[in-house]
């Protein structure tokens, strides 16, 4: 409830607009038109499919899809990203072409340990860790979803400074999260974010799955020169659907 009183506050000031603006917090809503979206999820779901499901004691023990099956899916992924607008109102946002290199589909129940505030790159001393290149995340959300469910929350940039000591940068997010931003969002609704901005996955305060499926990001494939050389990847499975489906 805070964090919602926190976006009123911030309206009134004038540091935001009706949603949060990529350009001042590091992340913005997305909220594509799809046609009767309760049976279209349903049928993305793994929910009920738990032998396709491994549990990740690093990601605070979320459920995901097994590897061999998400591939299986990658298509199905990719029409959702551009069949459905996901990619095209991303890019508005942030201004630039985005790529999806990477996806995870991922389940949370009350068992589902908080993910602590953590930033996906950062500097720790003179170090820095994660992608050398610029990285977004795109984060797609199956049902209904708020702080009681395990929406991924914010503390929005021009909030937070970065400290280049990981352990002082979280400690700090944990005092400062009253500043936090938990976005309610709707069934396929989704949320575009910097890699550089502080987030966390907040503990599921209700019986709900939250379900989400959540795309790594670049600006240039030619970042990625790996994963450039097999077509088996994910980043070739969406440039070919961009190609064939007309999308410059």
């Amino acid at each position: 409830m805070f964090g919602i009183n926190l976006q009123n506050f911030l309206l009134i000031l004038g540091f935001l607009s009706k949603e949060p603006n990529f350009s001042n917090c590091g992340f913005a809503k997305i909220s594509p038109y799809i046609n009767d979206k309760k049976v279209f999820f349903e049928k993305l779901s793994f929910k009920k499919n738990q032998d396709s499901l491994k549990k990740d004691r690093k990601d605070a023990g979320a459920l995901k899809v097994k590897k061999e099956i998400l591939q299986k899916n990658y298509q199905i992924y990719s029409d959702l990203l551009l069949k459905y607008d996901y990619i095209k109102i991303a890019e508005k946002l942030v201004g630039e072409k985005i790529y999806p290199y990477v996806v995870m589909h991922i389940i949370n129940d009350k068992k589902t340990k908080e993910l602590i505030w953590h930033r996906d790159q950062y500097f720790h001393g003179n170090a820095f860790v994660g992608p050398k290149f610029k990285l977004y995340k795109l984060a797609i959300y199956l049902q209904d979803t708020s702080k009681k469910n395990g929406v991924t929350g914010f503390i929005p940039k021009f909030l937070s400074p970065r400290i280049r000591n990981r352990y002082l940068d979280t400690i700090f997010a944990y005092f400062s999260s009253f500043l936090s931003i938990h976005p309610r969002l709707s069934m396929g609704e989704a949320i575009i974010f910097s890699g550089k901005i502080m987030h966390h996955r907040p503990r599921q305060k209700n019986n709900n799955y939250r379900e989400a499926i959540i795309f790594s990001c670049t600006n240039n494939p030619n970042n990625l020169p790996d994963l450039k050389d097999n077509e088996n990847e994910f980043l070739n499975v969406f440039l070919r659907s961009k190609i064939n489906l007309g999308i410059k």
